[in-house]
């Protein structure tokens, strides 16, 4: 949809009383419009006046259903990790195929959601650092490394911890790569030839060696514990 001019913003506001725009709206076709801006205008412009005017309401209106500019934020963030919620981490065994490592499922998963968005790794990864997601991505995490290691304890949130913050940095990291290609901006450079030029390679790569530091660690703590 294509945003409004000011003179016909200003002109449907002012016939308008702000009961009338909050009572036609809800949560979910907000945060629906709020991913619909973000993907055309990308997060810096990602406003509470744009999105209204998307909706055709006064930027009052949102505020009636979320108290402020972050809170808003971090419903689109929930919304993107919203497949995740869909699968039973924290029940081990349960959501992959046999055999298969969960931690390493869930946190290809969570790279899928981020990058399904334009600029989805820094939202999430500041509604992350803020502590206002729904989903607590450290604690899943921990469950399926607990399951895949039998890591207990500090051990297994020290694993999580790690690939959830190297899953949302890279997918952050490539994803402003690939805007600044997209504008020309990317600076060109010699070609790494030990360094997979494909992104998900390069990704796989450092999360499998943090997956292999995880079971080293399990297996210590095993042999300690002999």
């Amino acid at each position: 949809m294509t945003p409004r001019g000011p003179a016909e913003g200003a002109s449907r506001d002012a016939a308008r009383t702000p009961a009338s725009s909050h009572e036609k709206l809800s949560r979910t076709e907000i945060v629906t419009t709020a991913l619909e801006v973000l993907d055309e205008h990308g997060l810096p412009n990602l406003s509470m006046r744009r999105i209204s005017d998307y909706l055709e309401v006064q930027p009052s209106a949102l505020y009636w259903h979320f108290p402020n500019k972050q809170s808003l934020l971090a419903a689109v963030s929930d919304r993107i990790l919203r497949s995740l919620t869909t699968e039973t981490w924290l029940f081990p065994g349960k959501g992959v195929e046999p055999g298969t490592q969960q931690t390493r499922t869930l946190a290809l998963q969570l790279r899928t959601a981020l990058l399904s968005r334009r600029d989805g790794a820094e939202l999430v990864s500041s509604s992350f650092a803020l502590g206002l997601l729904s989903v607590d991505l450290v604690r899943m995490t921990s469950g399926a490394a607990r399951s895949d290691f039998t890591l207990e304890g500090a051990g297994s949130r020290t694993c999580a911890e790690a690939v959830v913050h190297y899953t949302i940095g890279q997918a952050f990291h490539e994803q402003q790569r690939t805007h600044a290609a997209e504008v020309g901006a990317l600076q060109a450079h010699t070609q790494d030839p030990l360094e997979p030029k494909d992104p998900t390679e390069r990704f796989t790569a450092g999360l499998d060696l943090i997956l292999a530091g995880a079971a080293a660690l399990a297996k210590d703590e095993t042999s300690t514990a002999l």
